[in-house]
């Protein structure tokens, strides 16, 4: 009887950490060689973030060799316009740095031409007339994508709050990673390709007009944790506006034995009338969030739609055709594979044929992620739960030791 009592709670334990567990299949692979292929948001929402316990399998369950392929949205450039670059300089394990004179009355993006660089980097912008006293523009963004398969450069585009400073600086934190190559700034009347940006679709969206507050709120639901890189407003009024919006979540925690919620702010940015109104912000990844708009004085905007996107992330893997591919995710434990066909990815063309992940299965409920872990335990509705299930089994083990004694006499 104790033996099976203790397979009863082991099992139900088991259970409740249970990881995510994600398999799928590879589509038809038409040709022999490499392929490229996109990981969909239903893997990376239960996947490590650098997807180190991705794999795929052969027919016979043999690791099939891959690198990562990360895609960000780009600009082509037709016709690039430089901008004055009044300083340049790099300061050892500390900034990378560059200030440019702003050629117009208002400006709101930057296009930077960098020399190649496999990984990201953060930045921040300020904004001067003197280039004394600096006013903050933009804080703690991140830039990634920072290589092209078929150049040495790459062109990226940056937006920021529209401003009429007459000096732009731009600040690459070097603390812990090696400075970058900024060859040139300036600006180019291309657009920005987001072809390779994936749409994230949200469950669903309240908007509430607070008019005591000024603020207009909007609380967007996931069916599961997504991976954000960008968001795009679609406004139709009024025609004039400049208005500060800030993206935030509400986070629970426990003080003195009671719940306490308060709010964490992720990303700000400035909903313009001469702007796209599209940001990139740094990579949040949650399913229940919020964005408030300040009206101050003025009427509530018109927002006929509001998109998020993720950078893509592609797999690339040699296949050959007919044969059947698996691939699996989920398991943590698991550390990034060491192939040696990453040693050759810079000399492997972007122009790849395409397969995807089909028939994607979950073996598991999502709470089984550390962060929901980690806040199960913590709230005190689990902790009467275990007093009770404690006062039950000693209640349990007292009537029998008091009906074993009755026994005895």
């Amino acid at each position: 009887m104790k033996n099976f009592k203790f397979i009863i709670v082991f099992l139900f334990t088991n259970f409740i950490f249970s990881q995510q567990l994600i398999k799928g299949e590879l589509s038809d692979v038409k040709t022999d060689g490499l392929h490229e292929i996109l990981v969909p948001n239903e893997i990376r929402s239960f996947s490590n973030s650098d997807l180190s316990d991705f794999r795929i399998l052969d027919i016979s369950g043999n690791e099939v060799p891959y690198f990562i392929r990360q895609k960000s949205a780009s600009v082509t450039v037709n016709q690039f316009i430089d901008y004055e670059i009044i300083s340049k300089k790099t300061i050892k394990d500390s900034v990378t740095l560059a200030v440019i004179k702003n050629p117009k009355k208002t400006i709101n993006q930057l296009v930077l031409q960098i020399a190649n660089y496999a990984g990201s980097k953060s930045y921040r912008l300020l904004g001067s007339n003197d280039q004394e006293e600096w006013f903050g523009l933009e804080n703690n963004t991140r830039l990634s994508g920072l290589q092209d398969s078929d150049d040495t450069k790459i062109f990226k585009k940056i937006t920021f709050p529209i401003n009429a400073y007459k000096y732009i600086k731009i600040i690459f934190d070097d603390k812990n990673s090696l400075p970058i190559n900024i060859v040139r700034i300036g600006g180019t009347k291309s657009e920005v390709t987001n072809e390779a940006l994936l749409k994230i679709n949200f469950t669903s969206k309240e908007i509430t007009e607070i008019a005591d507050e000024k603020i207009t709120k909007i609380h967007f639901l996931f069916k599961n944790r997504e991976i954000i890189n960008q968001i795009l407003f679609n406004i139709t009024a009024p025609d004039f506006y400049n208005r500060k919006a800030t993206l935030y979540k509400t986070v629970t925690k426990e003080v003195k034995g009671k719940e306490e919620s308060y709010r964490k702010n992720l990303a700000q940015f400035y909903l313009n009338s001469n702007s796209a109104n599209s940001f990139n912000i740094s990579e949040i990844f949650e399913n229940d969030f919020f964005i408030e708009i300040e009206n101050n004085d003025n009427a509530p905007i018109e927002v006929s739609e509001i998109l998020f996107f993720q950078d893509p992330i592609y797999i690339i893997a040699s296949l050959k055709t007919n044969e059947k591919f698996t691939i699996k995710a989920g398991d943590k434990a698991l550390k990034t594979p060491q192939y040696d066909l990453s040693y050759f990815k810079s000399n492997i063309s972007s122009n790849l044929p395409k397969v995807t992940i089909t028939n994607i299965i979950h073996k598991s409920t999502p709470q089984s992620n550390t962060d929901a872990v980690d806040v199960f335990w913590k709230k005190s509705w689990f902790m009467w739960l275990c007093i009770s299930l404690a006062g039950i089994v000693i209640l349990y083990f007292t009537s029998s030791l008091l009906k074993d004694l009755k026994k005895e006499k």
